[in-house]
């Protein structure tokens, strides 16, 4: 539900501040004008994030300040309460910059980088935590690529094919490759899982974008929006990013490239995460999970079963644009590194 502009007042009174005017910024934030300036007042899902609130105080510690801060209530709390639901305040920072939109994006993963290096740390790993990991993993994959398989030969079988099923059949050679190329990089990532005992594991902020990166007045930039923030591996944070950047028509991201080795110039993967990085994303989850939910019987009609997978494809192709090139990056570097060895 969205935020009721006549309960906006009495929560106000919460922080001792006197509403003036407001203005709806999405279905769950409002930017607020009171007597004493603007803020940006944000309601909760009703599944807090336990992470949430925890994630500044692991800032706090770490001693990493590029971030929008809370503002406490009357009763010292970061969130208060009406009516069942939870919101809480920060501080009005605008959204708008002259920036150009790479030197923006490079401004934020080297920001991505310095919150993941500050907050980084430690956990032992036993051999059968990355056994199971792998072994489901790679389950997971074989058991889709052999569905997608009967599919398809199901559908070689038919005098007429519906348009969902004819794109289908057509995507299914690279999605094949797809999957073969994500379970290689799996297989390799474990094998380089046996030489270690330990993990790093940072704080993430959950749902990178640059609309959750805010400039003061200064042209100072500042991390928001940490409702999905969680300790997890470093690689979590651009998986979420390239997944969400490549759901457009098909376009050479060349950008997105660019702004990966800007975070890897300040906090480099491991060759570990790396690998089981370009595993994760080289996985076309969004095609095959479409064809394992295809029903011509379904609600959805025959058109927006195509629109889905045809977006979805577009979205793979993106990835795998920018899987490549980085593939290619990270082959050369390898090969230059051992040159170097043997001179």
């Amino acid at each position: 539900m969205p935020i009721q502009v006549e309960g906006i007042a009495p929560l106000l009174k919460q922080y001792d501040l006197n509403l003036e005017y407001s203005k709806e910024i999405s279905k769950r934030a409002v930017k607020v004008y009171t007597d004493n300036g603007s803020y940006v007042l944000k309601k909760l899902s009703k599944n807090i994030n336990p992470y949430f609130l925890e994630s500044f105080s692991i800032l706090d510690q770490q001693k990493y300040s590029k971030y929008v801060p809370l503002v406490k209530n009357r009763s010292n709390q970061s969130i208060s309460q009406m009516n069942g639901d939870y919101y809480y305040l920060m501080p009005w920072l605008t959204n708008e910059t002259e920036e150009e939109r790479d030197a923006r994006h490079q401004y934020l993963f080297k920001e991505v980088a310095e919150l993941h290096r500050r907050t980084e740390k430690e956990i032992k790993l036993s051999n059968e935590a990355a056994a199971g990991h792998f072994e489901s993993f790679e389950k997971h994959l074989d058991e889709t690529k052999l569905y997608y398989e009967s599919f398809v030969e199901e559908c070689e079988q038919k005098l007429y094919l519906s348009p969902f099923e004819l794109q289908a059949v057509t995507y299914f050679i690279e999605v094949s490759r797809a999957i073969d190329f994500s379970k290689k990089k799996l297989t390799e990532w474990y094998e380089k899982m046996q030489e270690k005992d330990s993990s790093r594991m940072v704080l993430t902020h959950g749902k990178i974008s640059a609309r959750h990166f805010l400039y003061d007045g200064e042209g100072n930039g500042y991390l928001t929006n940490f409702e999905n923030s969680k300790y997890a591996a470093p690689i979590d944070d651009f998986l979420f990013f390239i997944n969400r950047t490549a759901k457009t028509y098909p376009i050479p991201s060349d950008d997105c490239v660019n702004w990966f080795y800007t975070y890897q110039k300040s906090y480099p993967y491991t060759d570990e995460e790396m690998l089981l990085f370009l595993s994760y994303l080289s996985y076309p989850e969004r095609i095959c999970r479409l064809i394992k939910s295809y029903s011509p019987k379904s609600k959805s009609t025959e058109l927006e079963h195509n629109k889905q997978l045809v977006r979805s494809y577009w979205q793979f192709k993106n990835i795998e644009y920018f899987v490549m090139k980085v593939s290619e990056i990270e082959e050369k570097r390898k090969l230059e590194a051992e040159q170097t060895q043997e001179q």
